[in-house]
């Protein structure tokens, strides 16, 4: 039977692969059907309309479209009774791979009701009973995702959430034989692991770098992490396996209200940098916003690599601000500490402060 899986196009910037539809598809193709994936986001300005015509060739049985809002999906459903008249499955969905379980159990409890049970085999348990993501029905090379030397990265799952939406770390060894598998069938050197932290499980941690390190699989990765449970030695030890950039979600009042939390922070950056690491972060912008200039002024003390200011819709819009222009005013007033940083760093805080000033008013007299 054919089938066709349509992942919408998603609102973030850093668009990753729809793994939880390529779990799904690994799925389908067990059951022999053939299966494509139409990710609409690697053309998010194509019109809808326009974007389902691969349909018409294609023929496809069953049809399931899944997207990360209700509204999305019901515009989508609503486009496809033009191109398809057969079944339709709208589902919601994330890009990360988290909800990979219940996208799969409920794409083939669907199925089964609607076709009958396929040699009544039990439904997976848990995202550890799942099968590798069918990655073949993806064109990894048009996703934007970059490591942190440019070369070409792609998202794998370490993590799925429950019946009750708890985070369920997959085994370690699954991970490393998927991050195998990727290398020699693909090509790809290096991996982002998606959003869920690398330290909620300092047990799991420690067995999944182990692993790695016995692979001996010559890749690099990213990953998110909570600098309050990392320390130098912990560091050095990721660096060898293969970590070479760590995300940091930073909670802006806790952060910047904590000198003792900031020196902590610092010191982490510090280490991960003498282990060759790359530090991103992301910031979460809150109200009030009166403290912005202060709190991107810290954060650029910190000698990240990047970061990214995160202000949303809603809460911009509460303080009759517009979240886009926020970010770029963000992002202007740390490129401007960053530059007073590296004087300071340089000469000291007197003398560095002076020179970056007195740098500021020749440029501005210049452009007059």
């Amino acid at each position: 039977m054919n089938m066709a899986l349509i992942a919408l196009a998603s609102a973030s910037n850093s668009v990753c692969p729809p793994l939880s539809l390529a779990y799904l598809a690994a799925l389908l193709e067990q059951r022999r059907h053939i299966v494509r994936i139409y990710d609409l986001a690697l053309e998010p300005d194509v019109p809808l309309a326009e974007a389902l015509q691969p349909l018409r060739s294609f023929l496809p049985t069953v049809v399931i479209v899944a997207g990360e809002y209700e509204a999305d999906l019901e515009v989508a459903l609503h486009a496809l009774q033009e191109v398809h008249d057969g079944q339709v499955l709208g589902m919601l969905m994330s890009r990360n791979g988290l909800d990979a379980w219940q996208v799969s159990v409920e794409g083939l409890t669907w199925f089964d009701q609607q076709y009958g049970q396929f040699k009544q085999e039990p439904l997976p348990a848990s995202c550890n009973q799942l099968p590798l993501p069918a990655r073949h029905l993806l064109s990894l090379e048009r996703y934007a995702l970059r490591a942190a030397g440019g070369e070409l990265q792609t998202s794998v799952a370490i993590a799925g959430l429950n019946a009750v939406g708890a985070f369920v770390l997959r085994i370690p060894t699954q991970i490393v034989a998927e991050l195998r598998s990727l290398s020699h069938e693909f090509g790809v050197r290096h991996y982002l692991l998606t959003d869920v932290p690398v330290t909620i499980d300092l047990a799991w941690l420690d067995a999944f770098l182990h692993y790695l390190l016995q692979a001996q699989l010559r890749i690099s990765w990213e990953a998110h992490a909570s600098f309050a449970h990392l320390e130098r030695a912990l560091l050095a030890r990721m660096a060898r396996a293969g970590c070479e950039c760590l995300i940091f979600d930073l909670d802006a009042p806790e952060l910047f209200e904590s000198l003792a939390a900031r020196q902590q922070f610092r010191q982490i950056v510090a280490s991960a940098r003498d282990a060759q690491i790359f530090v991103r972060a992301n910031l979460k912008l809150e109200p009030p916003y009166e403290s912005l200039t202060r709190l991107i002024d810290v954060a650029a003390s910190f000698g990240l690599d990047g970061v990214s200011f995160d202000v949303s819709p809603a809460v911009a819009r509460s303080v009759g601000a517009d979240a886009q222009e926020l970010r770029q005013l963000a992002h202007q007033l740390y490129a401007q500490g960053r530059d007073r940083q590296r004087w300071v760093d340089r000469f000291g805080p007197a003398l560095g402060n002076l020179i970056w000033r007195l740098r500021g008013l020749h440029v501005s007299n210049q452009q007059d």
